[in-house]
């Protein structure tokens, strides 16, 4: 999602390392003369430029920031709660490969999630290196080529639209060109935009008989990357892979996945080639109750 940019820079405590700059995933703030300056017009809210900041000079205008002394006296709930703020979606690692016990020991905190009526009907695929992780780029840029190369097409996007809801106008409309500028950099520039450099990945699957598959594979999800940033590993949830995943059956068959399991999460799993010295913070969330 894209959003106005609310991003200020305090020059005065601004060092111009630049990681602010690096982290930006809509590149909205660059280095000029010595120091970091908002050039963009649109922001995640992500709040990125602001835990990479070691030095306080960073903000995000809507972004509030609770201490884990806020939480309940609770030690334990305390460290939970540093290790949810704290985590980071990572789109830059190192070339050192994750062993696999690291990747099988994350399996684990993916199987103990919670799931509708106990069923625990999860598939884990692990992307074991890089070698296979650039592979699956692979097949997920053909799936990309295909589609946009069909959305080109004006009679099928005229098809699509007395016919199927539209779908073709709406990938052509919101996503035709900012795919064909990331398979241009992947082709041309070799540059992976889709999983960062990342040296493993974990798909996971739900059985479709399962009774609440779409929260089971969340709530696996979330435990992974929980588990990953606890062991000092990046994460970052790869919503375009998934995507792809649902609409090409074939893709499953050749990653060895289930005919009768639907790809809910695709995580890119590495070492962070940047750490995040401070937290960020969080839109204001509106409580409500109900009470008798």
């Amino acid at each position: 999602m894209a959003y106005e940019i609310t991003t200020t820079i305090d020059t005065d405590k601004c060092t111009g390392c630049g990681r602010c700059a690096v982290v930006c995933p809509y590149n909205s703030i660059e280095i000029l003369d010595g120091k970091a300056v908002v050039t963009g017009k649109l922001s995640m809210h992500c709040g990125h430029c602001v835990a990479a900041c070691a030095h306080g000079a960073v903000s995000v205008g809507d972004l509030i920031y609770p201490e884990p002394e806020t939480i309940e006296d609770n030690k334990p709930a305390r460290t939970l709660f540093s290790i949810i703020q704290s985590r980071r979606s990572c789109r830059s690692y190192r070339k050192n490969p994750v062993n696999e016990q690291q990747l099988l020991d994350l399996i684990k905190f993916g199987q103990w999630a919670p799931s509708g009526t106990n069923s625990q009907k999860w598939g884990f695929t692990i992307v074991p290196d890089r070698k296979s992780v650039l592979g699956f780029a692979k097949i997920i840029a053909d799936f990309y080529h295909k589609t946009n190369k069909m959305a080109e097409n004006p009679f099928l996007r005229l098809f699509s639209r007395l016919f199927l809801n539209d779908t073709l106008g709406i990938y052509y409309r919101r996503y035709y060109k900012q795919i064909k500028s990331g398979l241009k950099e992947w082709e041309n520039d070799k540059k992976d935009i889709l999983f960062h450099g990342a040296t493993a990945a974990i798909v996971i699957s739900v059985d479709n008989s399962a009774s609440c598959a779409n929260a089971d594979a969340i709530h696996a999800a979330q435990n992974i990357v929980l588990g990953a940033h606890a062991m000092k590993l990046g994460t970052c949830l790869i919503g375009f892979a998934v995507k792809a995943m649902q609409k090409d059956k074939t893709i499953l068959s050749r990653m060895n996945i289930p005919e009768n399991h639907k790809v809910y999460s695709v995580i890119a799993i590495g070492h962070p080639g940047l750490r995040f010295p401070a937290v960020s913070g969080r839109k204001v969330v509106e409580t409500a109750y109900f009470k008798l």
